[in-house]
């Protein structure tokens, strides 16, 4: 008897900042907005076959917060973007070991998000007291490709 796994899988991609700055109602910080593309892909057996849709967000870099748009939407305000001021950010985690739980069964939230920007140079908090999956979490709902952990 075979078993057949089937089902959906979503890639996500961070596809750049664009557009003016502007203030995020959440942070309250000044930064253009960063545009996420999530590919939904159906699979069989764990083998991607083919999309089943994009959507794409339209997000805050340092707080997440965002808003979903059409693809019609997103392309043109990424097609009107600014080409001239473009945003760079780093993003990293830290493992605070001072912090490390010793007793048994205790959980690891000793980590924290930072997100450096390479114009200002200025290293932004986003999340503190997270575990390591949260950090994983993180990283994939806003497309980065790679978040170094450094120990502290």
């Amino acid at each position: 008897m075979a078993v057949i796994v089937y089902g959906t899988h979503v890639f996500t991609k961070l596809t750049g900042y664009f557009g003016q700055r502007e203030e995020c109602p959440v942070c309250h910080r000044i930064y253009q907005k960063g545009y996420v593309r999530n590919s939904v892909w159906a699979h069989l057996e764990y083998i991607p076959l083919f999309p089943v849709r994009k959507i794409y967000f339209k997000m805050c870099p340092v707080c997440g917060r965002g808003i979903e748009l059409k693809n019609k939407e997103a392309k043109a305000e990424m097609a009107v973007g600014d080409f001239g001021c473009r945003q760079n950010f780093e993003p990293y985690a830290k493992h605070i070991l001072a912090k490390k739980p010793t007793k048994f069964m205790s959980t690891d939230n000793s980590y924290e998000f930072w997100i450096r920007d390479l114009m200002t140079g200025e290293e932004i908090l986003v999340a503190s007291d997270i575990t390591k999956d949260q950090v994983k979490q993180i990283k994939k709902s806003r497309g980065y490709k790679k978040v170094p952990i450094m120990d502290v």
